[in-house]
């Protein structure tokens, strides 16, 4: 316990982040939109630089010798200009049936957008997605349709999700405010995710995904000494920062088989829930929001710094790995949550900290997160000391209730009620 104790206590200073939107592609069939071995391809493609409204950057493309498309060129803020970018002539891409695209670029360490523009689009405006770079390396990254925000003029419009099968034209842009010059070299640009792959992948829960990896066994021996690999493996949404063995092998010798004893069990739920986060939240939100809550209730940060991806402590290898129920992002390092504590919580503790936590998420609209975070409370409640076996049988049923509600909201209040009874129990209110 001592050792346990030591590692969780809270950290003197904030923990550092960093980050660079490096993707796991996505499963499925991947149709090709641009390649340039050829100088066919480049007839359709277009420049378009700030001075159209009297800008003076500039900003061309060309194939290279080995094949690729050059972007380059040199960003000026003078007479209030300061973006440059290419795109292709509007036509049909014949996207009906894909979920987003992924692009193999290498660039100067500088951010781009990606440009998609859809068939009854006004010109000034598109749906963007960012396009970090390393300096020099060559990545893979892969973006979901659903984060391409609709913006004109450099401001975000209303929230109208982008139909794929209307996009007409995809283009690169540098708007980042920095003078000076500029390179992005694309090699291809590819959709995937078509309806074959999409059928496929809602089979495949966290769990499932997770087993057929490999590399998480350690992970889900502690979610199921948890009693939390039902909650992985049910409706969600939830996405999960998943610590490959190796990152547990990381902590001092004893920790993890000292976690995995009955007595620990509360410190392990915490843990547990500090790498789990509601909803799906791909690495471009969370880079966008650069944090995300988690159900411990800490706030994990997300940045880029030095061309890397840390989330909190560790390290990204690898993001928005999909499953039915959400999505996985895999860490270098197991992230421990700050407490202000070593005592663990009691069930009637833990019962007012979710409802704390779960009310403002199911007032923000958000019922399935908020279920989310229930199940994993009473899934906890349940194996916990001081909650006698008529309350688990209670807690055990509501759970199974609220898996055959197709309602999220009810799903909540279900789970909802049971903590509610559990806490009048345990507190002697009738």
């Amino acid at each position: 316990m001592n050792l346990i104790n030591k590692l969780l206590k809270p950290r003197s200073s904030a923990i550092a982040i960093a980050a660079l939107m490096i993707h796991s592609p996505l499963e499925g069939a991947m149709k090709t939109i641009a390649s340039f071995e050829t100088d066919g391809p480049l007839e359709s493609w277009t420049s378009v630089n700030d001075d159209v409204m009297g800008g003076v950057s500039k900003g061309g493309f060309k194939r290279s010798d080995q094949g690729t498309l050059l972007f380059t060129g040199a960003l000026s803020l003078e007479n209030n200009g300061g973006f440059a970018s290419i795109r292709m002539k509007p036509g049909d891409l014949g996207l009906a049936e894909t979920s987003g695209i992924v692009v193999k670029a290498r660039g100067d360490g500088r951010t781009y957008w990606v440009d998609l523009r859809v068939s009854d689009q006004m010109s000034a405006s598109s749906y963007r997605a960012f396009l970090p770079t390393t300096a020099g390396e060559w990545k893979e990254t892969s973006i979901p349709f659903e984060d391409f925000k609709l913006q004109a003029f450099g401001r975000e419009l209303p929230v109208k999700p982008i139909n794929p099968a209307s996009v007409a034209s995809l283009g690169f842009t540098i708007a980042d405010k920095n003078e000076g010059p500029f390179s992005l070299e694309i090699e291809f640009v590819k959709a995937t995710g078509g309806t074959e792959a999409a059928g496929e992948k809602t089979t495949s829960t966290l769990v499932d995904v997770a087993k057929g990896a490999g590399q998480f066994k350690t992970l889900l021996a502690a979610a199921t000494a948890a009693d939390l690999i039902k909650v992985l493996a049910g409706d969600g949404p939830l996405t999960i920062l998943a610590p490959t063995d190796a990152a547990f092998a990381k902590l001092p010798a004893g920790t993890v088989d000292a976690l995995l004893k009955p007595e620990n069990r509360g410190q392990l739920v915490e843990i547990l829930k500090n790498h789990v986060i509601a909803g799906r939240v791909t690495l471009a939100k969370a880079l966008e929001a650069r944090d995300a809550p988690t159900l411990q209730g800490s706030k994990i940060p997300f940045r880029f710094e030095d061309g890397r991806v840390l989330v909190g402590g560790a390290s990204l290898l690898k993001a928005d790995i999909a499953a039915s129920n959400g999505l996985i992002h895999v860490i270098d390092q197991v992230l421990l949550p700050a407490t202000k504590t070593s005592k663990p919580l009691n069930p009637s503790q833990l019962i007012e900290l979710a409802i704390e936590r779960g009310v403002p998420v199911f007032n923000d609209g958000k019922a399935a997160e908020c279920a989310a975070l229930y199940e994993i409370t009473v899934e906890a409640l349940r194996g916990m000391e001081g909650v006698d076996e008529t309350t688990r049988n209670m807690l055990g049923k509501a759970v199974m209730q609220s898996h055959a509600e197709s309602s999220p909201s009810q799903r909540a209040w279900i789970l909802r009620e049971a903590m509610d009874k559990t806490w009048a129990g345990l507190n002697g209110v009738k």
